[in-house]
Order: C-alpha cells, then sequence, then structure tokens
C-alpha cells in the first residue's frame, strides 16, 4: 500500500498545482483546453512511440494472450456504452467516452511502475504487450463508437468511422510505434532525444489541465454514474480478466509463465488513466466527469490495488492460479 500511496502522491500534487494557479489567477478556464491540445496532439504520440520502441514486441507476441485481454476490454466497452446509453441517457460522444473512462487504464503512471517492483523487468514483456495493443484497440473502439452514422449505406459509415480513426493522432502514433518495433527500425539519436522530451509532458499536462478544470467549473453531480466507472474499472475488469485467462485456456498460454496472467490481471485493475482527460476534451463530451472519474477512482484505488495485489502475489491462491492456467 505504501507504494501505490507514493506513486499516487505526485499524481495528485500536480492536479493540485494546477487548481492551486488557476485559484491564484495565473491561468484561466481557456488555459486548461490549451494544456489538454498540448497533451493529447504534440506530447501523447511521442509517449505511445517511445513506450512501444522502448520494448520491441517481435517475436514476443502471443495472441491468445491480446485476444483474451482484448475480449475483456470490448466486453467492458459495449456493456459500458449500452449503459451509459440507455440507463444514464448520455448524449453522442458521452457515450463513448463514458465506456473509455470504464476501460482505459493508467498504464504509464501506476501500472509499470507496479509490476516491474512487484516482478522485474521480465515484466515488461507482458506489460508492453498489453500497454501497446490495449491503447490501441480502446481508442480504435472511442473512435468509431464516436462516429456519427447517419447513413444508410453500411459501406459510407464505414469510411466515416474509418476516417475517424485515421485522424485521431494517438492511433495514429500506435501503428508508427508498432511498424517501427516490428520492423526493428532505429531512429536517430536527436529524433529520440525529442521523442523522449515530449513524451515526458504528456502525463503531467493532461493532469494539470485537470487541476485548472477542476477550480474553473463545479463538478456535475453524477454520482450513480461515477460508483458505476468505479466498479466496472476497479472491480469488474479484473474479475473478467481472470475468468476469461482461467477458463478459456490454450496450450500456448499455458507455456506462458504465471507472470503474464499476474500482470493482466493487475493492468485491468488499474484506476482511469489522466490521458482520457485530454481525449474528452478532444470529443467535447463528458470532460467534467472525465476529470472527476479520474481522481476518484485513483483514490478508491489506493485500497482496491492492494487487495489484488494480495490476492495475485499470496502463495495460495499464487498455486492455485497456476493450477487453473496450466
Amino acid at each position: 500500500m505504501f507504494e501505490i500511496l507514493g506513486i499516487t502522491a505526485s499524481f495528485f500534487a500536480i492536479i493540485a498545482l494546477g487548481a492551486f494557479t488557476k485559484y491564484i489567477g495565473l491561468f484561466d478556464e481557456k488555459s486548461s483546453q490549451i494544456f489538454s491540445n498540448f497533451a493529447f496532439y504534440v506530447a501523447l504520440p511521442p509517449m505511445i512511440i517511445t513506450s512501444i520502441i522502448a520494448n520491441p514486441i517481435k517475436g514476443l507476441i502471443n495472441f491468445d494472450y491480446i485476444v483474451r485481454f482484448e475480449i475483456a476490454t470490448l466486453i467492458i466497452f459495449i456493456f459500458s456504452y449500452t449503459v451509459a446509453k440507455f440507463i444514464f441517457k448520455l448524449k453522442s460522444n458521452e457515450n463513448s467516452v463514458f465506456a473509455l473512462n470504464a476501460t482505459y487504464s493508467n498504464y504509464g503512471y501506476i501500472g509499470l511502475p507496479l509490476v516491474l517492483l512487484l516482478f522485474g523487468q521480465k515484466a515488461i514483456v507482458p506489460a508492453a504487450i498489453i500497454l501497446v495493443f490495449d491503447i490501441a484497440f480502446v481508442l480504435a473502439l472511442a473512435a468509431v463508437f464516436s462516429t456519427n452514422f447517419n447513413n444508410n449505406s453500411g459501406f459510407l459509415n464505414f469510411i466515416n468511422a474509418l476516417k475517424s480513426i485515421i485522424k485521431n493522432p494517438v492511433i495514429i502514433s500506435c501503428v508508427i510505434g508498432l511498424l517501427l518495433s516490428f520492423y526493428d527500425l532505429n531512429l536517430e539519436k536527436i529524433p529520440v532525444e525529442t521523442l523522449n522530451i515530449l513524451s515526458g509532458a504528456a502525463v503531467p499536462t493532461a493532469l494539470f489541465a485537470i487541476g485548472i478544470i477542476i477550480v474553473s467549473k463545479s463538478v456535475e453531480k453524477a454520482y450513480s454514474e461515477l460508483i458505476f466507472i468505479s466498479f466496472i474499472k476497479l472491480i469488474i475488469h479484473p474479475l473478467l480478466v481472470i475468468l476469461l485467462f482461467v477458463f478459456w485456456s490454450s496450450d500456448s498460454l499455458k507455456m506462458l509463465d504465471i507472470m503474464w496472467l499476474q500482470v493482466a490481471i493487475i493492468f485491468s485493475c488499474l484506476p482511469v488513466a489522466a490521458t482520457v482527460f485530454p481525449v474528452s476534451q478532444y470529443y467535447k463530451a463528458y470532460v467534467l466527469k472525465t476529470s472527476s472519474a479520474i481522481i476518484i477512482t485513483t483514490i478508491i484505488s489506493i485500497l482496491t490495488i492492494p487487495i489484488v495485489l494480495l490476492l495475485v502475489i499470496d502463495k495460495n491462491i499464487y498455486n492455485f492460479l497456476q493450477l487453473l492456467f496450466s
């Protein structure tokens, strides 16, 4: 728990700093949009590219592993989208951003430090595979479900969805990173250093923007929505991953180290990623509630993540999972 508190303390410190600068008048509400645009269009793509090329995945990809994790993502996303549309009666792009909140985990800021702390460098491979494919998949889902399908032609609707994906800078960066990694293409020192500098600004800029927007506007009372997101993201998602991996096994999965399953479970129980906030501003939907969801799920995760970690690394439960997984 102390490790998680240490990781999240700086998380909240940057949000508080953003709120303080707005409170004293250094930045205004428009500044939040500027910071979010910078994070989404300028800093986030380099962060994704550098994360992918720093962890080469060629020859290490296990498609059974990817498929099961992404099926869990797909189920959570579609279920959350349906609940948003028909129960919470959200409008237009709010439904897809709501679903994004329920599926997009904080891999870079909380997930990677945790699994490296627990398992060491050997956790990099499964962590990188999940990070690369899940980010690309969930952002593609958000882009497709945010497309306005007004045309009766299925082909034209498909073209509109494709255009929405192609125009998304984060998805483009995922594709670029995958191509560079798969074909072992090495960038020169200057481009790499430039990307590293920019990528370091992605998370703190997004968090800083959240702090500004919190002070700028009163957070809407959406307790039921935030409770739903927290419950789905922190509890249902990891349980679904366990069910899919344990009870839908395969020969290729059985050949993997049990640590791969543990990383998948840990990565599925993480709070909403800070980078969902600039995505919400990109779609101009569910912005204030997204900032609340990021903060609330992160606070709750201080209690829930240690419980999941205890279950995952407990020797008796570890042996039980190994028995089921093998």
